[in-house]
């Protein structure tokens, strides 16, 4: 199996095809729930404005559709299918199922979530971990999921991070301004090293540290250790009776042979007695002995389950680390997770990264990575920002994309694997939005848009994608319909086969009778037909240059606008 690959597309659907067993070391999935907000916020970074009719990425996937109904319904026996224990597989399934009544969106969540931890957990090794990333909406019904497909044993942390300083405050309530990290295992056999902090927290430097000489910040720390001792070490030194008894300290030892080049033998009794004389035992008014443990010498405090230190701090709004994504991650929070779960050469997969900061992050740290994302916008800005800006990656070399078509014959195959992810594809290749509908063929697939003089918001194009071989006039009617019905300047039908000759002259007759529109004082065909071969070639709708996209596709003085 290839690493160092991003790939286009559903993650089910690429980890069933294209993803061995046991085959990735850790995972980090950070899943979409409130999207609507976070992915039009991303788009109006793109555009400029919201989008006039909130188009993202995922919205559909939390209805109750058929689709999804269909998934609840078969829910136990896809358990059983991945080998989940009877009584576990019996519990998860009536629950998604009471949830269907009282809160459909969550069952339908709970649903897709379900089928993707699955597969997740089968491509996992054995001694692999996962760290599912998620807001307090959704993680308690998420742990109920992750107890059962990976076993209530194998949970080992949720873990706290705070992802805002702030913190969204409503009235009547406490601000919000945490996330989850629920981290589980498949086996009791797996990597951990446990993280410390950067640097000591202000607390320790005061309450510890307070000392300072000319070595440095440094604590006064007692000679003793607990339990009493009947040998040498429980009897009185310089007439102090110890308290348990003496202990002569691991740094102490390092300090003083490193610093005089003598081996510190003896008793322990004995051994203190040849510090004192060197001047590396402090005694008090009272004659009771102590030594100097200073910062530089001592270990950071481990990193427990509440993440509020500097180190995963939020990123900032001005930070140049953004790339436009209102969930983006620091590049650190992911640092920690895979330096604490992983080894250099061990395979990362994040099969929801979006952004990319799992991919920058195993990069930097040396390991090999897979990512997935279902949007062919997030694949791209991916490959620019993260992989070629930030990286210094070349494609083909250095890492590889995967699942976007690059010939007529690629976009078939995408057709006949996933006819949604094709049609999502021809929207996006012609600068389009996707619709909030997952429509697989019926209906408006998604817009173009584009600024008009006297209109205050984004005019658009609607956009109809057909992939079959069959396409007849009635998609040409169905899509003039749309002019009348739906509130768009213009409307264009999108085929994957090129229509025959009698075909095409029908289709142009019924579009030229949609007649024209003027746009900024000049005309274009209402209703625009357009092959994939033809996208290919590099030719797009005739219409005003899309808002938001790539403005070299729209500039006539560099390709042809493709008229019907």
């Amino acid at each position: 199996m290839q690493f160092n690959i991003l790939y286009y597309g559903d993650c089910l659907t690429i980890m069933r095809e294209k993803m061995n067993a046991r085959s990735v070391d850790l995972v980090y999935l950070d899943p979409p729930f409130n999207s609507k907000k976070d992915y039009n916020a991303i788009y109006k970074d793109e555009t400029g404005r919201p989008l006039p009719d909130q188009v993202e990425a995922f919205t559909d996937t939390w209805e109750l559709s058929n689709e999804r109904m269909r998934t609840i319904q078969n829910m136990l026996v896809l358990l059983r299918q991945y080998h989940v224990d009877e009584h576990d597989a019996n519990f998860l399934a009536s629950f998604i199922s009471s949830l269907v009544n009282s809160q459909s969106d969550m069952a339908a969540y709970l649903a897709y979530m379900t089928e993707r931890l699955l597969e997740i957990k089968r491509v996992m090794k054995d001694t692999a971990t996962v760290y599912l990333h998620c807001d307090p909406t959704a993680s308690h019904y998420l742990k109920i999921v992750m107890d059962v497909v990976f076993g209530k044993d194998n949970f080992l942390n949720e873990l706290v991070w705070r992802r805002a300083l702030g913190g969204k405050s409503d009235a009547g309530q406490y601000g919000r301004s945490s996330d989850r990290l629920l981290f589980y295992t498949l086996s009791g056999e797996y990597y951990f090293r446990s993280p410390r902090l950067t640097e000591p927290s202000e607390t320790t430097n005061l309450n510890w540290y307070s000392k300072e000489d000319e070595h440095g910040k440094y604590a006064s720390r007692p000679l003793t250790a607990a339990g009493g001792s009947r040998g040498d070490s429980g009897r009185p030194w310089r007439g102090i009776q110890p308290t348990g008894h003496w202990a002569v300290p691991r740094l102490l030892t390092q300090r003083f042979e490193r610093e005089t080049g003598k081996k510190l033998q003896g008793t322990v009794r004995e051994r203190l007695e040849i510090l004192a004389k060197d001047g590396y035992i402090d005694f008090s008014s009272s004659g009771k002995p102590s030594w100097r443990r200073y910062l530089s010498e001592a270990n950071l405090p481990r990193i427990h389950d509440l993440w509020v230190d500097d180190g995963v701090k939020p990123i900032a709004r001005t930070s140049k680390e953004r790339i436009g994504y209102p969930t983006q991650k620091p590049l650190n929070l992911l640092k920690r997770i895979i330096s604490a779960s992983s080894e250099p050469n061990d395979v990362v997969f994040d099969p929801f990264c979006g952004c990319a900061t799992t991919i920058e992050a195993a990069e930097r740290l040396g390991r090999n990575w897979i990512g997935v994302d279902i949007t062919i916008h997030a694949v791209r800005r991916v490959a620019r920002l993260r992989l070629q800006d930030r990286l210094h990656l070349k494609e083909g070399d250095d890492y590889v994309i995967d699942g976007v078509p690059l010939s007529w014959e690629g976009a078939y195959h995408l057709w006949d694997q996933d006819p949604y992810q094709f049609q999502k594809w021809c929207v996006e290749q012609v600068e389009g939005f996707v619709n909030v509908k997952r429509t697989a063929d019926e209906g408006i697939d998604g817009r173009i848009y584009f600024d008009m003089s006297g209109k205050s918001v984004l005019q658009s194009m609607a956009l109809e994608v057909k992939g079959g071989g069959n396409v007849g006039i009635n998609a040409v009617r169905s899509l003039k319909s749309v002019l009348q019905f739906e509130n768009v300047q213009m409307a264009g039908l999108i085929v994957l086969h090129e229509p025959g000759a009698r075909q095409k002259k029908n289709f142009k007759e019924t579009m030229v009778l949609s007649g024209d529109v003027e746009i900024n004082g000049k005309k274009y065909p209402k209703l625009q037909l357009l092959t994939v071969r033809e996208i290919f070639e590099g030719k797009r709708f005739e219409m005003p240059h899309p808002v938001g996209r790539t403005k070299s596709r729209y500039d006539s003085d560099l390709i042809n606008h493709h008229s019907s």
